[in-house]
């Protein structure tokens, strides 16, 4: 669990850690009272230059390529001091991850007073998101699906667990979107559901499970990203619903786990009217410090999303809008490749009296207290061994298994399924995980055979499907979308319906799409992919499972799908 103290020593000696010269802090004598985290804060506030503080509200981004952080990274540690870093599709191994993060802990260590690193990474379906031979879970609609708000602590816990092993302190979840707009394409399966009570249990359980392994937990994209339209990656969403949806839907998520001792919280790049009609949630005072930290009473970490992002950038660029998002009451700064002209525009804005050095230091002692909190004062660093050892063992390969078939969710079954002891020869066709699917039915018994077809395929790619299909005895048709069905995806499923033979469709993204399935003779949501196509191996195995009938689909659709299937459908053998 998080250490309630930790002790800003001096006194360096020298450790190996993974083959990465790793110094350690002395602990002090047994007479020497231990003081607060708040007062650790305050005296290396007190010890550090204008840059240096100001590099502590500036997340910074490797540059990719290299098995070990380059150069470049060392510079920019020692000429400004960036307290946090993001690594993303790092790849490798588990062990080599923690040499890497071990590395920029020593830079860092060896630079100006010495401040540990907050390293951070989006782990939305697990560390296997970063890091290939970790555990993939479920995304976050899966575990709302099974209703179940233990497999979220256990997804929390095993997030959790792995990202520390590894050196990584702040994962970039739980979503804690509520996803009321069908047609959203940036959210979708990466939100609990749409309903705010489900997300606010299963946010908040997630949250505190992942925080005892030790591990910093950032509920995104305040105040909720999940009733837009459009893709804030692309351009600048606004929602225009009133403050009392606002409350009773959007925030209560975040209110729930800010109740029980979220540490951090990170922004939208999205206008809410309700409560500025101007600016983006990142770059508003009404929203950061008028709601969030008055209204709500939130005093932890408020990070911002990428400002790189085209909402951002192409409106006010990456400098200005880090300066307005420091006034407006962010803490850190995502600039990621852009982290040194964000840091020059916040020190310019400083030097030129725009900013208060007191604005700045009110956020260097959060995050530096949190910083304690966390232990990183007297232990930063991974031990590489267990981290091998850690990720992606045996009984997190187990438990997320299980997670993944509770969460498969069967909403039609005319005496379809399940396939077991038949002997029927089955089609697998789909734009997404065809292969891997078959294969895994062929592991079970079956008769399989695989058609993958483009996300958006042509006349004569449906029309050769379907006749390959029309020679099998049963098909089981894959969509995968993340916001509306591409018509051409359901131009394919309706040509296997128009064969004749018997048909079961299987949403591997957002079940919306399984709307457009009403005629076949069975119908699976799986939650499985996100917009990147990002797929959890555990989940296409809970899919196997159930389709053989090795085990029984138990979710229960966290959604609505039109008219047709209600929030909470959901069937068993």
């Amino acid at each position: 669990m998080r250490s309630g103290s930790s002790v800003a020593a001096l006194a360096i000696v020298a450790l190996t850690a993974g083959g990465v010269a790793a110094p350690a802090i002395a602990s002090p004598p047994d007479d020497m009272p231990v003081p607060a985290c708040a007062g650790v804060a305050r005296s290396t506030l007190a010890q550090m230059s204008l840059k240096h503080r100001i590099g502590q509200l500036v997340m910074s981004q490797p540059s990719s390529g290299g098995s070990m952080p380059g150069d470049g990274v060392r510079r920019q540690i020692e000429e400004w001091g960036f307290g946090s870093w993001i690594i993303q599709n790092r790849g490798g191994a588990a062990d080599n991850v923690a040499r890497y993060t071990n590395q920029m802990q020593s830079w860092a260590a060896e630079s100006g007073t010495g401040v540990p690193l907050l390293i951070g990474a989006d782990m939305e379906n697990g560390a296997e998101q970063q890091v290939p031979d970790a555990t993939p879970i479920a995304y976050p609609m899966g575990l709302g699906a099974t209703r179940n708000v233990e497999d979220s602590a256990t997804a929390g816990e095993i997030t959790g667990a792995e990202a520390a092993a590894m050196g990584v302190n702040w994962n970039f979840m739980p979503v804690a979107d509520v996803n009321t707009n069908p047609a959203n394409p940036v959210i979708g399966v990466r939100s609990f559901g749409e309903d705010p009570d489900l997300v606010a249990e299963h946010v908040t359980a997630y949250a505190v499970a992942q925080q005892e392994e030790n591990v910093l937990a950032s509920a995104k994209h305040f105040p909720g990203h999940g009733d837009t339209a459009t893709d804030s990656h692309l351009d600048l969403p606004t929602v225009t619903f009133d403050r009392q949806t606002l409350e009773q839907v959007h925030l209560k998520p975040f209110q729930h786990a800010i109740d029980a001792g979220l540490d951090s919280i990170m922004t939208s790049h999205v206008v809410v009217e309700a409560v500025d009609d101007e600016l983006p949630a990142t770059l508003s005072h009404d929203v950061l410090t008028g709601l969030l930290r008055q209204d709500m009473g939130f005093d932890g970490l408020v990070i911002t999303d990428g400002m790189g992002m085209r909402a951002i950038s192409e409106r006010w660029g990456t400098g200005d809008a880090a300066v307005m998002a420091i006034e407006a009451g962010a803490d850190v700064i995502l600039a990621g490749d852009t982290a040194e002209v964000t840091a020059k525009a916040i020190y310019d804005s400083v030097i030129s009296g725009r900013i208060p050095g007191s604005r700045i230091d009110e956020s260097v002692l959060r995050i530096l207290r949190t910083k304690c909190d966390y232990g990183l004062f007297t232990d930063r660093w991974a031990d590489p061994r267990s981290a091998d050892e850690v990720a992606g063992s045996a009984r997190h390969m187990a438990e997320a298994t299980r997670i993944g078939q509770r969460s498969i969710t069967m909403v039609k079954n005319d005496d379809l399924l399940p396939l077991a002891g038949s002997d029927a020869d089955v089609a697998v066709v789909g734009p997404e995980q065809a292969e891997e699917l078959a294969a895994n039915l062929a592991g079970r018994g079956l008769s399989v055979t695989a058609t993958e077809t483009p996300r958006r395929p042509g006349a004569e790619a449906i029309d050769d499907a379907a006749d390959r299909a029309r020679q099998s005895d049963v098909a089981i048709a894959l969509t995968y979308t993340f916001s509306s069905m591409p018509p051409e995806q359901q131009e394919l499923v309706d040509a296997l319906i128009a064969n004749g033979k018997p048909v079961v469709a299987v949403s591997l993204g957002i079940p919306y799409d399984l709307a457009g399935t009403e005629q076949a003779g069975a119908a699976i949501a799986t939650y499985a992919l996100n917009v990147n196509a990002v797929l959890p191996e555990t989940v296409l195995t809970g899919l196997a499972d159930v389709l053989v009938g090795d085990a029984s689909p138990e979710g229960r659709l966290p959604v609505t799908i039109g008219g047709l299937y209600p929030y909470g459908t959901g069937l068993s053998y």
